[in-house]
């Protein structure tokens, strides 16, 4: 009773603010050139000083309002094949931050401009283009969060000068997805990211940005009267690459040479709908995940996602997270493809993308109640279809299809709707439903070990993959709001015992999950040293189908940030779980930690842990209790060199403990050019990984790289018995045509 009246609460207070409306956008008319642009930081031509400037930058966040600390501005002008962008940034010398590094891997505190550009004012897709004032590149999908996968090929132009630096861009329209209409009227803002003495980094946008406004084409400003190039049919762009390199097993005295050539095709169908196909790709990663602590996990771990083919189109495949959301997509699940080829396009407001792969290994992701496991299931063809419709105000309403066949018997299919909606006073309602079906293949592939785990649905279904037919149902839905001093929500999550997704990510099933948040943020104006505080406290209910209570959850958490680039935070927590028939009761846990910008060179962060942990992979779970922390460091030995070291240890007393070191070294000797060293140990596997690359990247899509990747065990000590297992030497070298 006590949760449902808490429930009304809740949803009465919802409508208790009313909206906050936005000032007026600003406005910029576009201007089309014939006059050639010389790309070198000067800005001599003519162009420039005749073309609009937007001006008058203001800040965001804590400091949303207030004018920026320096002068920006910004000029825009295009010509038939390209967008030229010319912005000023006022700063000294001697305060200019500035590290020369590599594509995507600017320093966070480094100064740098950008402009964010929605082309079709839906919010389907913002773009994200700046670049630093050392001439490295940066570049994503902007909006709600920042999405730094995607890769666009642009050119920059920095110049330093004693009193400001001036960046000049060269945007090609080929890069970009627009209308097929003749005039346009595009959505854009300008900003800048800087760093005072204080060690905060500052943001300031030439649209001002309003917290608490979920929607975020609607904070952008215009360019207006925009005549872009039609484009027609295109020349294709061939991305070839080679990957070659030698494997030495020192277990088991083996060595292995490899070399493998794949081809990743771009063809533009039009300015709006482009057609992608890789051929034998090397799905291979550069960038190898970071080391885990696996050891008590009973469930199938996330990792994102780094492969560049799917980055071109991913806002559309993705569903709205955190908001009872369903993930039917997780493209990791395509993890062997010898052919993938995907089709993603616009018709006004509505996208539509299919993706086609035929999978050599495919991995399926299995769920159950308590735990989720991932099984190698052969070969396999997949399919996702996808549609989604933009409404006003960022909203959506869109669905999506997945289907995998296996070769070795057996299919899957899922098929989901997602709606999101803002129908005012600051609301973001999300309703997300699916339905799956998997026709199991007879051939045991599948087929667990432990007498105890033998059915699930109350013993109507075997785990065993021997033939059934699984069908199964989700639902998510969200209601909330927030603005900008606070927020509050209500999360539902529901998994029948026998929902599965033929592509997505679910981590298990026969689960009703049911959320409630309040927060608040506290601004602290005429405080000596406290800038901001927020406040949250979260309930969780959690029951599976048949009724039992699976969990209860109360959290309490806080954080603050202060003048001088620190951040403290603190987090209770108390649980009630029943995990394998047994109750767990007064399971409490509480954290605190810290976050600060020493100076200009160094940064660190730390916390501590302490409390219950149930220990999940016994056969009759116990519990004990936990004692862990962790710290991180990174220092700038120059401009150009960077180190980062983190260190976590974990003890769980009588049942196990352990320790995870990771460090790197990056060294840029151009922004083109640079070095990473990254070494990692496990005292938990007790393995070291050591990973040595270098990298030469003169564009998004043109890379050589070479590396060496070494696994290395010890036996009780991190240095004990040290010796090498294996090997890995590889080159990697692709080329954009």
């Amino acid at each position: 009773m006590n949760k449902y009246l808490l429930l009304i609460l809740l949803l009465t207070s919802l409508f208790s603010q009313s909206i906050k409306d936005l000032t007026e956008r600003p406005v910029l008319n576009a201007v089309k050139i014939s006059e050639k642009i010389t790309l070198d930081g000067i800005f001599d031509e003519k162009v420039w000083s005749s073309v609009e400037v937007a001006s008058n930058f203001t800040g965001a966040g804590i400091f949303e309002g207030k004018p920026s600390d320096y002068v920006t501005e910004a000029k825009v002008a295009y010509d038939e094949n390209n967008l030229y962008l010319a912005i000023t940034a006022y700063v000294d010398r001697e305060d200019l931050r500035l590290s020369v590094t590599r594509r995507d891997n600017v320093d966070g505190r480094d100064d740098r401009v950008f402009i964010q550009i929605d082309a079709f004012d839906d919010e389907s897709l913002i773009y994200g283009i700046g670049v630093s004032a050392s001439n490295a590149q940066i570049d994503g999908r902007a909006g709600f969060g920042w999405d730094q996968s995607l890769d666009l090929i642009y050119e920059t132009e920095v110049k330093v000068f004693e009193d400001r630096y001036q960046a000049e861009f060269s945007i090609p329209f080929s890069s970009l997805r627009y209308s097929i209409s003749e005039k346009q009227d595009w959505r854009i803002t300008f900003g800048r990211g800087y760093t005072l003495d204080d060690e905060i980094t500052r943001y300031v946008w030439w649209s001002p940005k309003v917290d608490g406004i979920e929607c975020q084409t609607c904070q952008l400003g215009y360019l207006k009267n925009i005549y872009p190039p039609k484009q027609k049919r295109g020349k294709p762009s061939f991305i070839p690459s080679v990957v070659a390199g030698n494997t030495d097993n020192f277990s088991s005295n083996e060595s292995n040479k490899f070399d493998e050539a794949s081809m990743f095709i771009k063809y533009p169908i039009s300015s709006v709908d482009l057609f992608e196909v890789a051929i034998n790709p090397d799905f291979s990663q550069i960038e190898s995940d970071d080391v885990r602590n696996d050891f008590n996990t009973v469930n199938a771990l996330y990792f994102p996602e780094r492969r560049p083919f799917f980055s071109e189109g991913s806002e559309l495949f993705k569903l709205q997270s955190d908001r009872g959301f369903i993930n039917l997509f997780y493209s990791r699940t395509i993890n062997d493809p010898s052919l993938i080829a995907k089709y993603t396009g616009k018709i006004g407001k509505t996208s539509y993308g299919v993706i086609s792969a035929r999978d050599e290994s495919s991995l399926l992701l299995l769920p159950f109640e308590e735990t989720s496991t991932v099984v190698k299931a052969g070969e396999a063809t997949n399919n996702i279809f996808r549609v989604k419709q933009m409404l006003k105000n960022g909203g959506s309403i869109g669905a999506m299809v997945s289907s995998r066949d296996f070769d070795n018997g057996g299919d899957m299919l899922t098929s989901g709707i997602d709606f999101h909606y803002h129908p005012g006073y600051n609301i973001h309602l999300t309703v997300h439903g699916a339905m799956s079906v998997h026709n199991e293949s007879d051939g045991l592939e599948y087929n667990p070990e432990n007498v105890d785990e033998l059915t699930f649905d109350s013993g109507n279904h075997t785990k065993a993959f021997d033939g059934e037919k699984i069908n199964g149902s989700a639902l998510g839905l969200a209601i909330i709001q927030w603005t900008k001093t606070d927020s509050r929500g209500f999360v539902a999550r529901f998994r029948s015992p026998g929902f599965r997704t033929s592509n997505g990510f679910e981590q298990n099933n026969n689960t009703k999950w049911i959320k409630i948040n309040r927060g608040k943020s506290i601004f602290h104006d005429n405080h000596p040293r406290l800038l901001k505080s927020n406040y949250n406290i979260e309930l969780i209910h959690k029951e599976n189908y048949g009724g039992l209570v699976k969990r209860h959850q109360i959290e309490i958490e806080g954080d603050y940030e202060f003048n001088n680039g620190y951040k403290f935070y603190w987090d209770v927590e108390t649980n009630n779980e029943n995990f394998k028939g047994v109750e767990f009761k007064g399971d409490n846990e509480i954290r605190f930690g810290f976050s600060a910008n020493l100076n200009a060179q160094m940064n660190m962060s730390s916390g501590i842990t302490h409390g219950g942990r149930i220990i999940r992979y016994l056969d009759i779970p116990e519990i004990g209790t936990e004692n862990s922390f962790y710290i991180r460091y990174g220092y700038d030995i120059t401009n150009q060199t960077g180190l980062n070291f983190s260190f976590s240890y974990e003890d769980v007393s009588d049942y196990y403990y352990g320790y995870i070191f990771k460090s790197s070294v990056n060294h840029a000797f151009t922004s083109r050019l640079s070095l990473r060293t990254k070494l990692q140990y496990s005292g938990f596997s007790k393995n070291w990984f050591i990973e040595p690359m270098v990298t030469y990247q003169p564009s998004a899509y043109s890379a050589l790289y070479v590396g060496v990747n070494d696994l290395l065990e010890t036996e009780d000590g991190i240095f004990s018995n040290l010796r090498e297992t294996e090997r890995q030497l590889f080159i990697k070298f692709q080329y954009l045509f």
